[in-house]
């Protein structure tokens, strides 16, 4: 089992590749292709997706393993934990950057709305 780089540079590295999502003020999302050109996304975020996702924006670049989810009340883990973990634990998790490989029902898997799975 390989053990995920979690230094400084990796972490920042990271955090500027998943920086080519952005949110525009009217919640539809950009994504900029390798022209550098921007296209508009298929649909916009609700205020509570808005809000989980500042949420775990702020929770993984200050390396928290969790963050409370400003909706339920809930304590949800970090993309950086699940990265710590280095594999996925088949839970279903909303920020399984493993994309749920070992969730075993299809029931429970989520949908991926281009920030997390909901």
């Amino acid at each position: 089992m390989s053990i995920p780089d979690l230094s400084e540079e990796s972490s920042n590295k990271r955090l500027r590749d998943n920086s080519m999502l952005q949110i525009n003020e009217d919640r539809s999302v950009l994504t900029s292709s390798r022209e550098g050109e921007n296209s508009p996304a298929a649909r916009k975020f609700t205020e509570e997706e808005l809000a989980i996702h500042r949420s775990h924006r702020e929770a993984c670049e200050t390396k928290k393993q969790m963050y409370v989810d400003p909706s339920s009340g809930y304590k949800v883990f970090t993309e950086y934990a699940h990265l710590q973990r280095g594999k996925c634990c088949g839970n279903a998790c909303r920020h399984c950057p493993y994309g749920q490989v070992n969730v075993k029902d299809p029931a429970m898997k989520k949908q991926f709305n281009s920030l997390f799975y909901v």
